[in-house]
């Protein structure tokens, strides 16, 4: 047996301290779905482990709980939006519904915004087109956190990239990542035990690769996933969804947790892919289904138990989390308990539940 929270009740919490923060009840509905969806994922860096800190931007105002996103320039298939500093999923909600409906008529169709704020797991919005048999594609800029190759310091985000395909009788193919050769959380985790890293993660204030954590990230930087390539992907991210829409891009970009007090200036891009337009739907997931079991009964390596596909762990996560709730890590709700103390909130909703694991 293993405690979980109840989606439903995740939920609802997460909608209520968003509120008490100043957000309308129908866009604190859909910022928590947005974080409670990527937790059911098991993705719990980019979830509701996230809300104390959303919450801390909100009242320092970084983040505007009042406004609401705009559309400020759009063609038959792309549009622009202006996220006026509110929280990143609302504005990108906007564009990636855009970004749908255009794709309706013309095939491809791209949508970007500008003055946005973290806007969550990418994920979650490349998922969006999947519910209406589309590939959706999903992209951000971040703060800069990476160095380049030649470089020295922090010199652009570990942008990060997602893309959702439907398919017929199997689960979606979902791919989320990060464009750094591991994630943040990983390199703390290794520092808080004293532990080495592998040379591939970190380089140090001289911009050399190191084994040792240090004084990161005070100095030193992240390195990107396979050298120069995760950096030429970050650049495109940088492109589609920093210059394109206007966003801030590079240097100008400034960290939402370590900065709480500045306006959002991240930029997002989406793209939508109909491929209803080219080719019977039907016949396009019948050959994705195909496509994904000849991989899963690929030949198996050595001691390999399966062969998964890009987002099949997580969608499994997903109905294990639907049927017996999310087991969300003692970290994660030891941070919404502390929110609920920051903002007067009953913590009745977070009180877990012996469940099946």
């Amino acid at each position: 047996m293993s405690k979980r929270l109840p989606v439903d009740k995740l939920r609802r919490f997460c909608v209520e301290a968003l509120e008490k923060a100043g957000l309308r009840r129908e866009d604190a509905a859909m910022v928590a779905d947005v974080l409670v969806m990527t937790d059911s994922w098991g993705t719990f860096s980019h979830g509701t482990g996230a809300l104390r800190n959303y919450l801390v931007s909100l009242r320092a105002g970084g983040m505007n709980p009042r406004s609401k996103p705009e559309v400020v320039a759009e063609g038959d298939s792309w549009a622009v939006v202006d996220g006026h500093s509110g929280m990143g999923m609302l504005g990108s909600c906007m564009a990636m519904n855009l970004a749908i409906e255009k794709a309706r008529t013309n095939a491809i169709a791209w949508a970007g915004v500008r003055n946005s704020s973290h806007f969550g797991a990418a994920g979650y919005y490349a998922n969006m087109a999947v519910r209406h048999d589309m590939i959706g594609i999903a992209m951000s800029n971040a703060d800069p956190n990476m160095v380049v190759p030649g470089a020295r310091g922090r010199i652009i985000g570990n942008n990060p990239l997602a893309y959702a395909v439907p398919a017929g009788e199997e689960h979606p193919i979902l791919l989320d990542i990060a464009l750094s050769a591991v994630a943040a959380g990983k390199i703390i985790a290794m520092k808080e035990l004293g532990q080495p890293i592998p040379s591939t993660w970190l380089t140090d204030a001289d911009g050399m690769p190191t084994a040792e954590v240090g004084d990161w990230p005070a100095t030193g930087s992240m390195l990107p996933m396979a050298g120069h390539k995760g950096y030429g992907i970050a650049l495109l991210i940088e492109t589609m969804a920093g210059l394109l829409p206007g966003a801030g891009v590079l240097d100008e970009v400034k960290s939402w947790i370590l900065n709480p007090t500045a306006e959002g200036s991240l930029g997002q891009a989406f793209i939508v892919i109909n491929p209803g337009i080219m080719l019977p739907i039907e016949d396009f997931k019948h050959r994705v289904d195909t496509m994904i079991r000849t991989l899963r009964g690929a030949p198996k390596a050595k001691d390999s138990a399966r062969v998964y596909l890009p987002g099949e762990i997580e969608w499994e996560r997903r109905e294990d989390a639907l049927k017996n709730g999310i087991p969300l890590p003692e970290l994660v709700l030891a941070s919404l308990h502390a929110a609920a103390r920051d903002l007067g909130l009953d913590t009745g909703l977070l009180k877990t539940e012996e469940a099946e694991p």
